[in-house]
């Protein structure tokens, strides 16, 4: 079964699901969306949650964890509503990692303290974020604490900024956590646990960043070379955390970091869905696969077939966001083209609706020029913005 929900929907999404006949959870979204009566077989959530229920291996998957309040309200005791509430809370998450690093630093603090919370016995640097997140809202690198009172100072009208965005169980400024700063190479990873909780992984996204203060999710990069590099590391530690819940027929996307020394330490686990905004899907362009017909018919993609054929190009997805803190009702366009000509191969551009989402567009691409990459994440789209 299918869960659409807002941000965005792609076509790619739609054009599998229907190739494939599955069938989709009618809700609101659905039927908002610009699609083909009869394309869908849509089911009710009656019939969704008997389907859930009955099935020795059920599976769900969504392009967004919007959908999250649906599962929580009709599946609460079911094992995908377990596994949502350990990976969506970013503090329940350290505790199920604790007996794998019992050394990590990390506290819970209501936001309504924040204010008043001075930085003693805090052991910086750390990094403060919303217990439960999405995209970089309201995540602040700190390494003192002149930057911790700047970070509380701003923490606010950015929780604000994007209340009416997302739902509270995908951005909740209730609690939100200080954890030791994870140094080192930023990776994300789609991947899903099979029936027998084996993990298969999708999509190695390496994340760069134009300094260390830089906290966008502005290009994420795919090469052979990252997954000849990381493949192996990676499933091991997929396999110790699955292993740890016993996790079975779920989609995952795991964000975490190589150290210098090479340990690997996950940041965080966006549940029951891969990259968002359907960025998962520049696997078609780079791999030659299709992620949702993976997950959902159980398909492990041949590596050693697919990385041999591979060549030296690295893809990406880029996301152009709308600065924090601007009036949209005074935006009025987006310089697309001349924004898009700082990228020297363009394969796909989704143009986003700005007024209503913090993103301008996403961008598919490739490239085999380090200087591009340094020089897309030094852009700035208020430069671009009419």
């Amino acid at each position: 079964m299918i869960i659409l929900e807002k941000p965005y929907v792609s076509e790619f999404l739609i054009d599998t699901i229907v190739q494939n006949d599955w069938a989709v959870l009618d809700n609101q979204s659905v039927r908002e969306a610009d699609i083909e009566d009869g394309a869908f077989d849509i089911i009710s959530s009656g019939v969704a949650k008997n389907y859930y229920l009955s099935q020795e291996y059920p599976l769900i998957y969504s392009n967004s964890e919007n959908s999250i309040s649906w599962v929580l309200e009709n599946l609460p005791n079911s094992n995908l509503a377990d596994y949502i509430r350990i990976f969506k809370d970013k503090i329940e998450f350290r505790e199920l990692l604790k007996e794998i690093y019992p050394d990590f630093y990390f506290q819970s603090v209501k936001y309504e303290d924040l204010k008043t919370m001075t930085s003693d016995g805090i052991k910086f640097p750390i990094v403060l974020k919303p217990a439960v997140g999405f995209l970089s809202f309201g995540v602040h690198t700190v390494r003192d604490d002149k930057e911790w009172r700047e970070a509380i100072a701003q923490i606010d009208s950015e929780m604000k900024s994007v209340r009416n965005l997302y739902p509270k169980n995908v951005v909740d400024s209730s609690n939100f956590i200080i954890e030791e700063l994870i140094e080192g190479e930023e990776f994300a990873v789609d991947a899903y646990y099979d029936r027998d909780g084996e993990p298969v992984i999708l999509n190695i996204f390496q994340h760069p960043f134009l300094n260390s203060k830089d906290v966008s999710d502005r290009i994420y990069l795919m090469s052979a070379g990252i997954m000849i590099k990381y493949m192996a590391k990676f499933s091991i530690l997929l396999r110790e955390i699955g292993e740890a819940k016993g996790i079975k027929n779920f989609p995952m996307h795991i964000e975490l970091r190589v150290r210098e020394d090479g340990k690997i330490i996950p940041i965080e686990v966006n549940p029951m869905r891969f990259a968002g905004w359907c960025t998962t899907d520049v696997a078609k362009y780079a791999w030659g696969i299709n992620v949702y017909d993976c997950f959902y018919n159980q398909k492990k993609p041949d590596w050693n077939k697919i990385l041999a054929n591979s060549g030296k190009e690295v893809f990406y997805f880029s996301m152009a966001e709308v600065p924090v803190g601007i009036d949209r009702s005074k935006i009025k366009g987006f310089e697309y083209e001349r924004f898009l000509a700082n990228y020297s191969n363009v394969l796909e551009v989704r143009r986003i609706d700005y007024r209503n989402n913090p993103l301008f567009a996403v961008i598919f691409g490739s490239t085999q020029n380090k200087d591009e990459v340094e020089k897309i994440l030094a852009l700035k789209t208020k430069d671009y913005i009419l």
